[in-house]
């Protein structure tokens, strides 16, 4: 006869016999840690032949204490903790029992912490379950370390990685939280378009939180999504919020409260406060690099430029990092905005695997120095990446128009930037770069757009 019962979440290896249950349950019985504990043997037999026979769903804590420990019909399992106790003697007993004498059984009979069902799975099931959760950390592991250096090539293997960890170990809430925080990078550094990323992020951290409703990390991809896809600035609050509430001790929530939601609203000495904080508690991630980014875009570019002095390949080693590429970049924008624009296309064209963001800059600098010839070698070498499959934001692409002077190229571009939710717009009225626009009407009425939430319906 097959089993007839499989518990809804608790796998049970298909076409195994009561017959074969049965003959394990007497090979666990017959051992010595089981030969003189009568509570435990008559537990162990009561609840496998209730399971065997289709009765799983009446094995409760009243149900065992009345029928196996010979409780009165007054038994209030509330009072009596006896089956719970039990119940847990008999889980350590069995995993004492597998650990030694019962090695090379063909089936393995578990139950599941809480609650008073066995479970029964072959051995080489087992096996399979164990390999499959060493496949996830391995594939986790490889993601966390990726994640040290923010590139775009490693946020993209980041991902994969994470998703191959969540597929292998459905139920477990790391690799979803992970995921949820490369794409929302992935996203925030313009590396990939914003519908085709920040949407992914927020279903991971949905999920994550579905599993575990504590999550701070998985708060901050969703305020993260808010603040520079969604533009629900309401919304990215709470999530910082709770965020700080949750891990109380971290930087990372006062981190991304001071660059999603203080920044962009022009509120520079709060943001300074909520970066003091998070350089106070415990490291977060991305925190120096996120220092020198405020720096920038509230005119402290002296500061920014003293505190880039010294850029080493080796970068930041530990941790979520943008690497010393995103440092020559800003104190290549803070160069420029200071006026010292020879220094500044000298810093950005000596970047060896420059990004967009970085081409855009410096075809942005030779359109102010008034080298237009290689202005637009940027602006070809931009539409070169657009022409091959690969994402370009239209903020870069406007950074160039308005270096070289064409206003009305630059404000069409934004516009673009502003219908596709990219994350930079929520810094646009504080950007040096696009300092030659701001006296534009259609300039404000984009700015407006941003911090009013209006979005076009993306989201």
């Amino acid at each position: 006869m097959l089993v007839k019962y499989q518990e809804k979440n608790e796998p049970t290896a298909p076409n195994l016999s009561s017959e074969a249950v049965q003959s394990e349950v007497q090979r666990i019985l017959a051992s010595d840690k089981f030969a003189r504990s009568k509570r435990l043997r008559s537990l162990l037999q009561f609840t496998v032949s209730q399971t065997l026979e289709g009765h799983a769903d009446t094995l409760k804590e009243y149900v065992i204490g009345t029928e196996v420990l010979n409780k009165p019909d007054s038994y209030d399992p509330r009072r009596d903790s006896l089956v719970r106790v039990l119940a847990s003697r008999l889980r350590l007993k069995l995993k004492e029992y597998y650990n030694n004498g019962g090695s090379e059984d063909p089936l393995v009979i578990e139950f599941p912490k809480g609650k008073y069902v066995p479970r029964f799975q072959r051995r080489e099931q087992i096996q399979n379950e164990v390999q499959k959760k060493l496949d996830a950390r391995n594939a986790y592991s490889r993601g966390k370390f990726l994640l040290t250096h923010c590139s775009e090539g490693n946020l993209a293997e980041a991902v994969q990685r994470f998703a191959q960890a969540a597929q292998a170990e459905p139920d477990w809430p790391p690799p979803r939280v992970e995921h949820s925080t490369a794409g929302a990078f992935q996203g925030f550094l313009g590396y990939r378009r914003p519908r085709d990323t920040w949407p992914i992020a927020r279903s991971q951290a949905e999920a994550a939180l579905a599993m575990d409703e504590m999550s701070a990390d998985a708060h901050i991809s969703l305020g993260m999504f808010d603040a520079f896809f969604g533009w629900h600035w309401r919304e990215a609050e709470s999530h910082f919020s709770k965020a700080i509430e949750r891990d109380s001790y971290s930087g990372t929530g006062h981190l991304w409260r001071a660059l999603g939601i203080l920044l962009p609203f022009g509120k520079l000495r709060e943001a300074d406060e909520e970066l003091s904080k998070a350089g106070e508690l415990a490291a977060a991630p991305f925190l120096e690099d996120g220092q020198l980014l405020a720096q920038y875009l509230s005119g402290r570019h002296e500061d920014l430029i003293r505190g880039t002095e010294t850029i080493h390949e080796a970068g930041v080693t530990t941790g979520l990092s943008m690497g010393p590429e995103w440092r020559m970049w800003l104190r290549g924008c803070a160069l420029a905005a200071a006026g010292r624009l020879p220094e500044a296309i000298q810093l950005l064209g000596a970047i060896e695997h420059p990004d967009t963001r970085t081409i855009a800059t410096l075809g942005h600098c030779y359109g102010v120095a008034k080298d237009a010839e290689r202005a637009r070698e940027m602006r070809s070498r931009l539409e070169a990446r657009r022409q091959s499959g690969a994402w370009v934001p239209h903020y870069d692409r406007a950074l160039i128009a308005a270096g070289l002077g064409d206003s009305d190229e630059a404000l069409g571009f934004i516009q673009e930037a502003c219908r596709e939710n990219e994350p930079w717009m929520v810094f646009l009225s504080l950007d040096p770069r696009m300092g030659s626009l701001r006296a534009n009407p259609r300039f404000g009425g984009f700015v407006r757009r941003v911090l009013s939430g209006e979005n076009n319906g993306t989201v």
